[in-house]
């Protein structure tokens, strides 16, 4: 298996696996809306097609020849329940295509709070939708659940010269970098060991949201940054007046009562073990 088409590419995590997946030699494609933004990020080894889930004809034609599919899709902090959904209506759009395009094998990024989640929040509803749509697909599949990523302290954790946690944490979990992740990825694509397979995604130490950002804060050294807690009824009471918020808050509870135990040596022993440190990360 040689050619790869990935949808999500230019993503928070979507951005390292499509880097692994070249570096591993595969021809890779990638279905993107912004041909220019994307060329920036990868200048070399991914072939461009322009579209989104919306569109059926863009989605095959970034599947024409694809052996495989890695789908890194999510839900938006101003995303409504009443809104076209890239995890419900985008997923149905992507499955359609990769039908049609006969495609072998689809890979595809869910989570373990999604797996572990048992309340009624329309957003990891979705989510646990896309678990049983990709296995009732009639398409050969690898499904990977991930721990934290490393790369959220990047994207949203650090802000403002503060690392901010929400709440009072209490549960570890393993903190994964998206490189680490892509490599496990590529090594999928390449062994028959990883078909019809879930694999859980963690990395090398639990720790939970405090312990995390005192490290990664420690560590960094481009800028000097500090551990501030937000109490979750002020944050509630932030969110009657930014909406987005609410989506985060709704998230945090979430990440909060996901109670994660270490379950990743069958993925390590199949598909190699990470190796970047939470303090190795924060000075990458």
């Amino acid at each position: 298996m040689k050619k790869i088409t990935v949808i999500g590419s230019t993503g928070m995590i979507g951005t390292p696996v499509t880097k692994e997946l070249i570096n591993a030699g595969f021809e890779v494609t990638a279905l993107v809306r912004d041909i220019n933004k994307a060329k920036q990020i990868f200048p070399t080894g991914v072939k461009f097609v322009k579209g989104d889930l919306n569109d059926k004809t863009s989605i095959i034609e970034a599947l024409k020849n694809a052996e495989g599919l890695y789908i890194n899709i999510s839900t938006k902090p101003e995303n409504k329940e009443s809104d076209f959904n890239p995890e419900i209506e985008g997923l149905d759009n992507i499955l359609y295509a990769a039908k049609q395009s006969n495609v072998k094998r689809v890979a595809f990024l869910s989570s373990l709070m999604a797996r572990n989640y048992q309340g009624d929040w329309w957003v990891m509803s979705a989510k646990k939708q896309g678990i049983s749509k990709i296995k009732n697909a009639g398409i050969q599949y690898t499904i990977f659940y991930p721990s934290n990523f490393m790369e959220n302290f990047n994207n949203g954790i650090m802000q403002r010269k503060k690392a901010t946690i929400m709440g009072k944490p209490i549960y570890k979990a393993w903190w994964i970098a998206g490189e680490d992740f892509g490599k496990q990825v590529a090594a999928s694509f390449g062994t028959e060991k990883a078909i019809n397979k879930d694999y859980p995604v963690q990395g090398l130490e639990g720790l939970n949201m405090e312990e995390a950002a005192t490290i990664y804060v420690k560590n960094y050294t481009k800028e000097k940054f500090t551990v501030s807690f937000a109490p979750m009824p002020i944050m509630k009471f932030l969110a009657l007046f930014i909406k987005p918020l609410k989506f985060v808050i709704q998230l945090m509870a979430v990440m909060m009562n996901n109670k994660e135990t270490f379950e990743a040596q069958t993925t390590w022993d199949e598909l190699g073990n990470p190796t970047i440190t939470l303090e190795k990360f924060a000075n990458l």
